[in-house]
């Protein structure tokens, strides 16, 4: 697989998802089983991991510490991501690729699917679970080229 750029949510994407209004309980956020290991593993592999939240700076150094602490590699954190409202969504709009996979409770390998289509070439997404798990399946998000 390419090496790829990565821009990781915290809150809700790798541990319990905390509001900016309760900061108080980031340092006790629970991490998501399987978002260490798969996350760590994207790092060695030599991707670059950035984790982009919408915790505000004031909280930069608790959460540096949460994601040491727990063991979390990585190469950048940028805060003050801007806040969702309900029925929104985010829409990044660039001169280059731009993949995106939307969490939806179980982290597992991300893989990389091709698709013979002249306006999507491939997608990312996480790899399904066996048939009669107890987890959910994977959720999708196309690139467009």
């Amino acid at each position: 697989m390419k090496k790829r750029v990565y821009l990781v949510d915290i809150d809700g994407t790798i541990c319990d998802d905390i509001k900016n209004e309760e900061s108080y309980l980031y340092p006790d956020a629970k991490v998501y089983d399987g978002a260490l290991d798969e996350l760590n593993k994207l790092y060695d592999e030599g991707n670059i991991i950035t984790f982009f939240t919408a915790r505000e700076n004031k909280d930069r150094e608790v959460t540096e510490k949460w994601l040491n602490d727990n063991g979390f590699k990585y190469h950048g954190l940028i805060t003050d991501k801007p806040r969702i409202k309900d029925a929104q969504e985010y829409v990044w709009i660039d001169n280059i690729p731009i993949r995106g996979i939307t969490y939806k409770g179980k982290w597992s390998p991300i893989i990389e699917k091709q698709l013979f289509c002249d306006e999507v070439k491939s997608m990312l997404m996480f790899k399904k679970w066996k048939k009669g798990s107890n987890s959910t399946p994977f959720q999708l998000v196309l690139l467009l080229l």
